[in-house]
């Protein structure tokens, strides 16, 4: 399975982490900045120019910051419900100490 990795070490907020993922997945300028997007684009694929099956591992989670803390745990749920939706998708978080 091809592993896309987003960094969070400088994630401040929540563009942040959509910067991340829109860069590792190839959107397209006009994605939506929302879940439902995201949610869509993943499940029908041909909006990315990386389409399923793949893993996304956010490296640096400890190193997040507060204002994007909670949106990462919210993206990270998200994965894990298109995944449990059929879709093969998985999701990593990894400590920078590990």
């Amino acid at each position: 399975m091809r592993e896309l990795v987003l960094d969070g070490a400088d994630w401040k907020n929540s563009d942040d982490l959509y910067n991340a993922f829109f860069k590792a997945v190839g959107a397209p300028a006009w994605h939506g900045r929302n879940f439902s997007a995201i949610d869509d684009s993943i499940a029908s694929g041909g909006v990315n120019a990386v389409d399923p099956p793949y893993k996304l591992i956010i490296k640096n989670y400890d190193r997040i910051g507060s204002g994007a803390k909670q949106m990462t745990d919210d993206f990270v749920d998200l994965i894990e419900k298109i995944a449990a939706s059929g879709i093969p998708v998985e999701i990593r978080v990894i400590r920078s100490d590990q």
